[in-house]
């Protein structure tokens, strides 16, 4: 998921994480969320679910499986699955929860459609092999105006932010590109109302309302046409694009102006026990990848572990992220790494730790250009610190064993070498939330972590200081 601020943090290789082991209990909670006696309760309703049956065909692609995932903002868990023969796919009908859900083949090539189960058989066309662009519907109101949005939505989006950032590296054409902005922001609110429109009483509809910001100059005021009671708001990507634009608007980019931002989104959260949730566990997580460790501990010892949600019981979930945060921060003590290395040998990450004075563990994949580019820094860092107390665990979270270890040999990694296996999906890479390559932790002697650079020079100047 992008962070709340991505300009603020150095980004290497994105690829933006998909599940995570606490949405896996995220969705049980919601399915059986209750309310807890917040200021709000008269606002909060039940979700929207029943039985659908969805149905299509894909052009390009004539067999192999199709998926659904349920959606939590930016982040997906599979669902249910569903043969593709001869182009065709059918799902068994199950009940669904009114929101946006993803289809498609695999991860990279998924398409975001509407389950509304207002419409009991949902029938999906697919033309073309990029499944997100060659979406159509011939009896889904929802999905025939969802594809019309998404078919105009990403250029306009483009253009908004060339736009932005024309302005910004080139000052002296900054009224061109300003004039260049409001006119692409009003295209995308002009169609925004088309499709409110001509589609009115769907969820697609409604969608479009919360898109817009219309009180964009009042922090107060900036939520007004947002309804935090209604549940079927998390299961989109609008909250999350919300919140991030409001502490954009609002924070000036500092503590104290993003501590204001969360107390009001909070104050509306709580009109749902599992908004409130949704918004608490973006926040921490968008917070967190974007570096700000020092918002995030506000938000935990504020909202979590103190009593700022009034008498919201928070659940497990957003708890355990906020526990994986802290272990993570400068200080505590990381997960154990248990992998094998590149001979097949067990490794554990403490017992090699406890054996020098600093260990760096480093996440890094074969393809990851930017890896491949430090990676002469690292072999050179290793080379000249390891004989006075430094070590290396490198952590690839390559899916193929052998472009793993030839990578290893290639780059003259003498240093202990283990591999998750599963991208970014692997545990280990989720129990450090790596979400990028590469990313660095150093700890001590005792396991704990003491610098959490952004490049290996950081590490370098760091061993310089305090390992003589």
């Amino acid at each position: 998921m992008e962070g709340i601020l991505p300009d603020t943090y150095f980004c290497y290789h994105q690829i933006e994480m998909y599940m995570t082991k606490y949405f896996l209990l995220f969705a049980l909670f919601l399915t059986s969320a209750v309310c807890s006696g917040s200021d709000s309760d008269s606002l909060q309703r039940p979700a929207v679910k029943g039985a659908i049956k969805v149905s299509g065909t894909m052009t390009a692609q004539k067999m192999g499986k199709v998926f659904i995932w349920e959606s939590f903002g930016r982040n997906v868990v599979k669902l249910d699955s569903a043969q593709l023969s001869n182009g065709q796919f059918a799902f068994a009908e199950r009940e669904y929860e009114l929101g946006v859900y993803m289809l498609g083949i695999h991860e990279n090539n998924m398409c975001p459609v509407i389950l509304n189960p207002s419409e009991k058989e949902i029938a999906l066309q697919f033309a073309a092999p990029k499944l997100e662009t060659a979406m159509s519907s011939s009896n889904s109101r929802e999905n025939q105006g969802w594809a019309l949005y998404m078919q105009q939505e990403p250029g306009l989006l483009k253009a908004i932010k060339d736009a932005k950032v024309g302005a910004a590296k080139n000052p002296e054409k900054k009224a061109d590109f300003d004039k260049q902005l409001a006119l692409k922001e009003k295209e995308l609110l002009d169609l925004q109302k088309k499709i409110i429109a001509d589609y009115p009483g769907t969820q697609l509809a409604k969608m479009m309302g919360w898109k817009q910001e219309p009180n964009r100059a009042d922090i107060r005021k900036y939520w007004d046409n947002v309804d935090f009671g209604d549940v079927s708001i998390i299961r989109s990507r609008v909250l999350s694009d919300r919140i991030e634009s409001f502490m954009r608007l609002f924070s000036k980019g500092s503590d104290s102006g993003f501590y204001s931002c969360i107390e009001v989104v909070v104050e509306r959260a709580k009109a749902h026990d599992a908004v409130l949730e949704f918004a608490l566990n973006q926040m921490l997580v968008g917070f967190y990848e974007s570096n700000m460790e020092t918002v995030c501990m506000y938000i935990i010892d504020n909202y979590i572990n103190g009593d700022a949600c009034g008498d919201a019981d928070l659940s497990n979930v957003v708890k355990n992220t906020a526990e994986s945060i802290q272990r993570l921060s400068i200080g505590h003590t990381p997960p154990n790494v248990q992998l094998n290395d590149v001979n097949g040998q067990p490794l554990d990450l403490l017992a090699l730790a406890s054996k020098k004075k600093y260990t760096l563990v480093l996440f890094w994949s074969s393809y990851c250009e930017h890896c491949k580019g430090e990676a002469p820094e690292v072999k050179a860092c290793y080379d000249a610190w390891s004989k006075k107390g430094f070590e290396i665990l490198g952590v690839s979270i390559d899916r193929n064993a052998d472009a793993w270890k030839a990578a290893v040999t290639e780059r003259g990694f003498n240093f202990p070498n283990v591999c998750g296996m599963k991208d970014f999906q692997s545990p280990v890479a989720k129990d450090y939330r790596v979400t990028r390559t590469p990313a660095f932790f150093l700890l001590n002697a005792k396991g704990e972590i003491v610098l959490k650079p952004k490049s290996i020079r950081e590490v370098q100047n760091y061993l310089a200081k305090n390992l003589k």
